[in-house]
């Protein structure tokens, strides 16, 4: 059996391997798009190191060292602050960008404040359910508080839009409570609502605006399940262009890869958002089937060993909160690799570790840092 401190290093390497796997791919995807935009191929890398990975190794530093038990009692705050930030970006203070709302600036710094909310969620959660006791845990009044809680961050998040954000927290908030022992009826009443809760927001949404992006992106997906009597070559080529593109992208890659930086899908904007929401498909391309899968690899290590950091805990509140950050992070991750892939509906949800984006970046890695915080001390 290995030791504690044995599976927090192991923990750390693999983050450390993933995160400096971001930055060597995001070198190469940003390149191009660096010197187009700014005159430096360098830039989008330089910007990630500062506001993203410095700030990332501050937060990871402090909530390794400090013990969790000592910032447990601000958790709440924590959460509350996090509400009114994501809400500030409906006011002055926000930036719109791409016609969503999802960024607050003040002077020259910017950041996602729903990127704090996701994990103070997750945070918040997890604390609450293990103030309760199993009694407590399966009662009405605990459903519809949680129900409460999601849907009002369900309201914040989707009026951004960032509906494939509240999804993944969606997702992650139910693992939370299912592993804290709650009855499988009760699980099965949540996920029909949820179910319901979802299918009649589409019905309204498709009834409101049928040309909304998320709507017009689940229509665009189901194109490709459609016969060729029914659609022209065109129909695919103009709707599915980014899932067509990535799609492409990692094709081409075959078995190895065509080599680090000669990806040419993220020249003259072949692909849309090469340092972002297609990232993947760079990386495919220029390493091919093996580097991905030893990517994935990595991504799946990182959740088995925070499976076992876990399962090695009895303090309730660390088991449920290193469990349900990383299974926000590896759900991302999955959407991510899933949707450019063609699995399921493009998202826009950016790869952990590896997308560009600061405080996506910081946040993550601060988040992790609480993992192996508690991996040691729990």
């Amino acid at each position: 059996m290995q030791s504690r401190s044995t599976i927090t290093i192991t923990f750390i390497i693999t983050v450390v391997i993933i995160v400096l796997s971001g930055l060597f791919i995001l070198t190469s995807a940003s390149m191009i798009l660096g010197r187009t935009n700014f005159n430096d191929p360098y830039y989008y890398l330089k910007q990630q190191v500062l506001k993203g990975i410095s700030l990332g190794i501050i937060g990871f530093v402090l909530a390794y060292k400090i013990p969790y038990t000592k910032y447990k009692k601000f958790i709440p705050l924590l959460f509350v602050v996090s509400i009114i930030a994501t809400i500030l970006v409906f006011t002055p203070l926000g930036l719109e960008f791409n016609n969503a709302r999802r960024w607050l600036k003040i002077g020259s710094f910017s950041f996602q404040p729903a990127e704090l909310l996701k994990i103070s969620f997750i945070l918040y959660l997890s604390l609450w359910l293990s103030n309760k006791n199993q009694k407590e845990k399966n009662s009405i009044s605990t459903i519809i508080a949680f129900v409460s809680m999601i849907g009002v961050i369900g309201v914040i998040l989707i009026s951004q839009p960032a509906t494939s954000s509240f999804l993944i927290l969606l997702a992650a908030s139910a693992i939370i409570f299912f592993i804290s022992g709650i009855k499988l009826r009760n699980i099965i009443l949540l996920t029909m609502i949820g179910i319901l809760l979802l299918v009649l927001g589409f019905i309204i949404l498709k009834k409101i605006n049928p040309n909304d992006y998320r709507i017009q992106r689940i229509n665009h997906y189901l194109l490709m399940f459609q016969s060729e009597d029914d659609l022209n070559d065109k129909d695919l080529d103009n709707k599915n262009y980014q899932l067509n593109q990535s799609l492409m992208a990692i094709g081409s890659g075959g078995l190895w890869g065509v080599g680090f930086g000669n990806a040419v899908s993220k020249y003259n904007n072949y692909l849309p958002e090469p340092i972002g929401d297609s990232i993947f498909a760079i990386f495919a391309q220029e390493f091919g089937l093996i580097g991905s899968f030893i990517l994935i690899l990595f991504y799946l290590t990182l959740f088995l060993l925070g499976l076992k950091i876990s399962l090695n805990i009895s303090d309730e509140f660390a088991k449920l909160a290193s469990f349900g950050i990383i299974s926000l992070i590896i759900i991302q991750a999955f959407v991510h690799i899933g949707s450019i892939s063609g699995l399921f509906v493009l998202t826009g949800q950016p790869l952990p570790l590896i997308s560009y984006g600061g405080t996506n970046l910081a946040i993550i890695l601060t988040s992790l840092g609480i993992v192996a915080n508690i991996s040691k001390n729990g």
